[in-house]
């Protein structure tokens, strides 16, 4: 069971990268994501209500679901928009491989669990291989403009790690689809009101392709892999489901190889391969609690 949820997510996240490239133009990157998660909270919503299992969170909750919604369904995708206006969406996905990392920092940060050598040069392979993986994107763009755009995916994937963490804890005590639910309205309602603020307007083009990416990316890409990934977060502790954030780059790059005309280079292939390998030797202990975070 846990290898199908594994392969759900694997395939849904690593085609949404590309996805995400369609959505890049008429429309303002934040309103993208606005109609993005409006429509995926709609559609969970009613699903949950169609089954009978769609559940009201005690207001206390509200603050911590407030974060869930700025971490992972609104901000952090948000510094993945503005970053692949430049940069190819295989390179985005390697650098979303961090999220593991990253977890592995936040469970010393908040949880007090130390780190250990293994982890350590984990970080190190990541490290230098995303820095070979990404140099010529970073050389051919626009110089300390690009490198700020490089920086970009690393802080959304790192909110992205902090929202694993919040999760974690929320789901001890709700259930999964209602978590996600109540995020996803919060991450709708936090990008339409930084949107008014700043006078954003909302276009609604002809382009079917950017609807088709738009359906992929609420329906499959939210719905059903946040769904499936924060499932598997629960099953086999966040360590074995980070599994997911290493493998996944591999589909975005042959996509991306494919459509985009990513050239790969022996620099390229050889920092890939460090950055997926660092990512592994982090996470090839063994099993953890489900209090953990990714």
């Amino acid at each position: 069971m846990s290898a199908l949820l594994l392969g759900v997510v694997v395939i849904s996240w690593g085609l949404s990268w590309y996805a995400i490239e369609l959505q890049l133009g008429v429309v303002p990157p934040l309103v993208s994501i606005f109609y993005r998660f409006l429509l995926a909270a709609m559609l969970l919503i009613g699903l949950l209500a169609l089954s009978g299992r769609l559940r009201l969170i005690p207001l206390a909750r509200h603050g911590r679901l407030l974060g869930l919604g700025v971490c992972l369904f609104s901000m952090n995708f948000f510094c993945f928009y503005l970053a692949a206006e430049i940069l190819p969406s295989g390179l985005l996905s390697v650098v979303f491989a961090t999220a593991a990392i990253m977890g592995a920092l936040n469970q010393r940060l908040f949880l007090g669990r130390p780190l250990s050598g293994r982890i350590l040069a984990g970080a190190t392979f990541g490290v230098v291989g995303l820095t070979l993986l990404s140099w010529d994107s970073v050389v051919q763009a626009d110089g300390g403009g690009s490198l700020l755009l490089l920086a970009l995916p690393f802080l959304g994937t790192y909110l992205f790690s902090l929202g694993n963490l919040l999760s974690a804890q929320l789901s001890q005590d709700h259930d999964l689809p209602n978590l996600v639910a109540h995020g996803m309205v919060y991450g709708a309602i936090v990008c339409l009101a930084i949107c008014l603020a700043v006078g954003l307007p909302f276009p609604l083009p002809g382009d079917p392709l950017y609807w088709g990416s738009l359906l992929y990316l609420s329906g499959i890409a939210s719905v059903v892999a946040f769904l499936t990934y924060l499932t598997l977060v629960n099953r086999e502790g966040p360590a074995r489901a980070a599994y997911a954030t290493v493998l996944f780059p591999l589909v975005a790059m042959l996509v991306s190889t494919w459509l985009e005309g990513f050239v790969w280079t022996l620099w390229a292939a050889a920092g890939l391969l460090l950055a997926l390998s660092g990512t592994a030797l982090v996470f090839s202990g063994p099993k953890e609690g489900r209090t953990a975070s990714n």
